[in-house]
C-alpha cells in the first residue's frame, strides 16, 4: 500500500506577501524617522508598532500552507493580497498627508484620480510592481517552519502590542493596526443623545461672540496659501528655512505670532475662516464636513447682510469634496475654480490636478482691479494650491520644499506689488494665512519650540491702512476668528482667542468613523504648551485630563455652536425637496 506522507511536506508558504509587508513597514518607517528628523529609537518603536499588522498577515500566511482544501488556498492568498494592497495604500497616504487612507470612503475620490495620481513616485510605483511580484515567491512549509512560524507570530504580537501601548501617542497614530480602531467596528450600545428643544432654546439665549466688520467696511482680500506653516518661518519659530519670502512681506504689515488653525486639512480650514466657528462635529451630523456646515449661519452670510460682494477664487476643481456645495450653501455671490477660468482651464495642470499660483494670482489682480470699480465693498477669497504635497515645481525648477515654496512666495510678492500698483491699499486690507499646518510629521524642535498646539501654528500677516508694519503680535487667535474680529485686531489691548479650539480629523476606518466626538482646547496662559482634550459625545461634554479654569466658557461656546447647528439641519431635512 502506498504511503500518503506527512501532508505539510506538499504545502507552501506565501512568504513573498509576508516579506512585502514587512519590508513595506521598515520603508515606512524609515522615511516617517527621517520627516521627524529622530533617530534609530524612533525607527525601532516605528518598526514596532506595524508588526501587529505584519503578525496577522503571518497567521493567514500559515494557514494557507497547512490548509489541503483548495478553496480555502484560494481565499487565503486573496485575504493576504488585500491585506498586503491595504497597507500599501495606507502607507503611501500616510507618508504623503500624514493622515491614514480612508478605504470606506474611496468612492468619493474616484472622480478624482488625477489628483491621487500626483501623489504617485517612484517609491510607489517600485512598492505597486513588489506587490504584484510578491505572490509568485512561495517556500514549503515543513515541520520546523512551522513551528518557526508560529514562534514569529507570538513574537510579533508581543512586540507590537508593547510598542502600541508604551510608545508616545505622536508615534503611536502611525500603527498600521490600534485597538481603539478594532474596538470601534463594535456598534455602540446606545446612540449618543442629541440636544432637546429646551436645551437648544436655552443655549440660544446666551451670548454669542457677534461679526466686528471694521467701520470703514474696507475691501478684504484673504488669501489663504496651502500648508503655509509657522514653523518654516524664521521670523515666527526662529528656526524656519522656507518661508524667507514671506518673512520680508511680513516687514510691510502685522504679523501674528500665535494664529492657530482649527483643523488639519483644508477643508476644515476654510470653514473655520468662512463660516466662522471651528469645525465641530455635532449631533445627527454625518461626517461630510462640507455638506454639514454648507447651511449654517456664517460670517461670510454676515459681511454680505453688511453690503459686502462676496466672490471665491481657486485654481482647485471646486468640485473636490463638495467644495462648490459648501460655497453655494454659504451664499456667495460669485465662486470660480479651475475650470470656471479661462486662462486655467486649458493650462498645464501641476499638482492637486491643479494649474500653478501665477495664474490665479493673474485672475485674482484682474477680479480686484474691477471690484474696486463698484461702491459696494468686497471681500475676495484666494485659495492656492501649488504648495501642496507632493512639491512639484510650476517652473522647471527641482521638485524640492525649497524651491517650490521659493516659487511660490515670489508669485505672492509679485501679487503684492501688483496690488500697490493698483492703489489697493489705499483702503483695502490684505489677509494672509495658511488653511493648516504642512502635512508632515511633527518634529521634536517643533514641539520643543510649540509644545501641543505645534500642530495647529500657521501664519497670519495683516497688511492695510492702519496696521503697524514689521510689527510682530503676540495674542492669540485662532481662523474661526479672524473675520469675526477683524475690528479688533487694530486694537493691540483687545482680546482675540485666549482659548483656540482644534478639532480633530475624522474619517473612516475598519468601517467606523473615528475620532469625531474628539477635540482639544489651548491656553494662552500657558502659552499653548498644554492640550486640554474633550469628548463631546451627543449633548454632553467630558473633560479626558481635568476640568481646566477656563472649561465653562469653552463649554458654553461649544454648546451654543453644536445645538444650533443640530437644528439647524433637522429644520433642513424637514423641507420637502423641490
Amino acid at each position: 500500500m502506498r504511503k500518503s506522507g506527512n501532508p505539510l511536506k506538499t504545502r507552501y508558504l506565501p512568504i513573498g506577501l509576508v516579506l512585502f509587508a514587512l519590508l513595506l513597514g521598515v520603508y515606512k518607517a524609515a522615511i516617517l524617522t527621517t520627516s521627524m528628523g529622530s533617530g534609530l529609537l524612533t525607527f525601532v518603536v516605528l518598526v514596532g508598532l506595524d508588526l501587529l499588522f505584519v503578525a496577522p498577515v503571518l497567521m493567514v500566511a500559515i494557514f494557507h500552507g497547512s490548509t489541503r482544501f483548495k478553496l480555502l488556498q484560494i481565499s487565503s492568498r486573496l485575504v493576504l493580497l488585500l491585506l498586503a494592497a491595504f497597507y500599501l495604500v495606507d502607507s503611501f497616504v500616510l507618508l504623503a498627508l500624514d493622515e491614514h487612507a480612508a478605504p470606506a470612503d474611496i468612492g468619493r475620490f474616484l472622480p478624482e484620480w488625477r489628483v491621487a495620481l500626483s501623489f504617485m513616485d517612484g517609491p510607489a510605483y517600485l512598492a505597486i510592481s513588489l506587490l504584484l511580484i510578491a505572490p509568485f515567491l512561495v517556500a514549503r512549509l515543513t515541520p520546523a517552519r512551522m513551528k518557526l512560524g508560529m514562534a514569529l507570530i507570538t513574537i510579533t504580537l508581543t512586540i507590537g502590542s508593547l510598542n502600541l501601548f508604551l510608545a508616545p501617542q505622536p508615534l503611536a497614530r502611525y500603527a498600521m493596526l490600534g485597538p481603539a480602531g478594532l474596538l470601534g467596528m463594535w456598534p455602540s450600545q446606545q446612540p449618543a443623545p442629541v440636544y432637546s428643544e429646551e436645551q437648544i432654546r436655552f443655549y440660544a439665549s446666551l451670548d454669542r461672540t457677534p461679526v466686528e466688520v471694521p467701520a470703514e467696511k474696507p475691501n478684504v482680500i484673504l488669501l489663504v496659501v496651502e500648508s503655509l506653516s509657522s514653523i518654516n518661518s524664521k521670523l515666527l519659530s526662529g528656526r524656519g528655512e522656507l518661508l524667507g519670502r514671506f518673512d520680508e512681506l511680513a516687514q510691510e504689515g502685522l504679523s501674528f505670532s500665535n494664529f492657530l488653525a482649527n483643523h488639519q486639512a483644508s477643508e476644515g480650514g476654510l470653514i473655520a475662516l468662512l463660516s466662522g466657528f471651528p469645525p465641530i462635529h455635532y449631533p445627527t451630523a454625518t461626517e461630510y464636513m462640507f455638506d454639514e456646515f454648507a447651511p449654517q449661519p456664517s460670517v461670510i452670510a454676515e459681511y454680505r447682510r453688511q453690503g459686502y460682494f462676496v466672490e471665491f477664487l481657486t485654481n482647485a476643481n471646486l468640485g473636490f469634496i463638495g467644495l462648490d456645495r459648501y460655497l453655494q450653501g454659504l451664499g456667495i455671490d460669485r465662486s470660480r475654480g479651475r475650470d470656471e477660468v479661462a486662462s486655467m482651464r486649458d493650462a498645464p495642470r501641476i499638482v492637486q490636478d491643479a494649474p500653478p499660483d501665477d495664474l490665479l494670482y493673474a485672475e485674482a489682480l484682474l477680479r480686484a482691479e474691477s471690484l474696486a470699480l463698484a461702491t459696494q465693498p468686497f471681500v475676495l477669497v484666494l485659495a492656492t494650491t501649488s504648495t501642496h504635497l507632493p512639491y512639484t515645481h510650476p517652473n522647471e525648477g527641482p521638485d524640492t520644499a525649497k524651491a517650490v515654496w521659493d516659487w511660490s512666495l515670489q508669485q505672492l510678492m509679485l501679487f503684492y506689488r501688483h496690488l500697490q500698483t493698483q492703489g489697493y491699499f489705499d483702503e483695502g486690507i490684505l489677509l494672509i494665512t495658511g488653511d493648516h499646518r504642512q502635512m508632515r510629521p511633527l518634529t521634536a524642535a517643533e514641539t520643543h519650540r510649540y509644545g501641543d498646539s505645534a500642530r495647529a501654528r500657521v501664519p497670519l500677516l495683516v497688511i492695510g491702512p492702519g496696521y503697524p508694519r514689521g510689527v510682530l503680535d503676540g495674542r492669540y487667535f485662532q481662523q474661526a476668528d479672524l473675520l469675526r474680529m477683524l475690528e479688533r485686531v487694530q486694537q493691540p489691548d483687545a482680546p482675540l482667542s485666549p482659548q483656540p479650539i482644534w478639532v480633530e480629523r475624522y474619517n473612516r476606518k475598519f468601517g467606523k468613523i473615528e475620532l469625531i466626538d474628539k477635540l482639544s482646547v489651548f491656553d494662552q496662559a500657558d502659552d499653548g504648551r498644554v492640550e486640554y482634550r474633550l469628548k463631546i459625545p451627543g449633548n454632553s461634554i467630558e473633560w479626558l485630563d481635568g476640568k481646566p479654569d477656563f472649561a465653562r466658557e469653552v463649554e458654553s461656546r461649544v454648546h451654543i455652536q453644536r445645538s444650533q447647528h443640530q437644528r439647524n439641519r433637522v429644520l433642513r431635512l424637514a423641507v420637502p425637496k423641490e
